[in-house]
């Protein structure tokens, strides 16, 4: 079973005709099944309103597409928010007479390598059917986006396998809280399966946990979690950007599913709740600087 996920920027017109619609919140997820191959997209609803309904979305996908009816602010804080999250694989959606303006935009940025796509939604799915995602079966990590309570089944979580897998009765560490929890049972695409590799998108039955002790950012893991509530050093601006930053103002630190809020002063951010440490380094935002997403800070 191979399985996507891919973001999407300005593109429901497209998604709308190629997948199903699914759960929805801040973030609407689309649905599809060719076979062996499954589609999930996912689509910031609520941007650019809130910008956590963008890093949300990009931060569990393997690539983006990205339509282009306009070259504005949105358009460039969408693709800062993709390079500094590390997205190298993906599709833009773009006349021939755009084509020239947006590849001077991601010359510079890890988006340079993107495709430019002006066939049929259905053409589209053939395009992504050909990208090659390289999976870890090491590390299991599996991210929570939304959960609810199922009447005769229980709490359910939907995620995505981030890396590892995920197996029926297999006991895992819930983050933040570091309860052990159990998978009674697992779907994909609305189908029971014993086991779900690193790429999928889930919905795990759970024994052990209410959905009110739960927030979207928690992941699951055979492991324990370490966490950072402090994170010293200096926050490296994306490279397009000129800023000069300044002492005790608030950000946010994202590219974890989770936009946890912090202050910036003397060189290191102190963030309100600390935040399981499952990479290097994260995201950095504020919603008083333009691009609100502007920066990493290594972990």
């Amino acid at each position: 079973m191979e399985s996507y996920s891919i973001f999407c920027y300005n593109a429901s017109d497209y998604i709308k005709e190629i997948a199903k619609v699914g759960t929805n919140s801040d973030i609407q997820l689309y649905h599809r099944k060719d076979g062996d191959t499954i589609m999930t997209f996912i689509e910031p609803v609520k941007y650019p309103e809130k910008i956590s309904s963008l890093t949300d979305s990009i931060y569990p996908s393997d690539m983006a597409i990205i339509k282009v009816t306009a070259i504005n602010r949105d358009l460039g804080e969408v693709i800062v928010a993709l390079d500094l999250m590390g997205k190298t694989t993906g599709f833009i959606i773009a006349t021939e007479e755009q084509q020239p303006a947006v590849r001077k935009i991601l010359e510079n940025t890890s988006l340079k390598g993107f495709k430019f796509f002006q066939g049929k939604p259905m053409e589209l799915i053939d395009e992504i059917k050909k990208v090659k995602i390289s999976r870890s079966d090491k590390d299991n990590l599996t991210v929570i986006d939304h959960f609810f309570k199922v009447k005769g089944v229980g709490t359910v979580a939907l995620g995505f396998v981030l890396s590892g897998s995920v197996s029926r009765h297999q006991k895992l560490i819930l983050s933040d809280l570091d309860r052990e929890v159990e998978v009674r049972s697992i779907q994909m695409n609305d189908e029971d399966v014993e086991t779900a590799p690193a790429g999928s998108r889930v919905g795990l039955a759970l024994k052990n946990i209410e959905p009110t002790d739960m927030e979207r950012g928690m992941f699951l893991s055979d492991k324990s979690f370490k966490y950072a509530g402090e994170i010293k050093g200096n926050v490296l601006p994306q490279k397009s950007l000129k800023l000069n930053l300044g002492d005790n103002f608030e950000v946010f630190v994202s590219d974890i599913m989770r936009f946890q809020r912090g202050k910036f002063e003397n060189d290191h951010i102190l963030l309100d709740k600390k935040i399981p440490v499952v990479k290097n380094r994260v995201v950095v935002a504020s919603n008083n600087i333009v691009p609100r997403v502007f920066g990493t800070i290594n972990l």
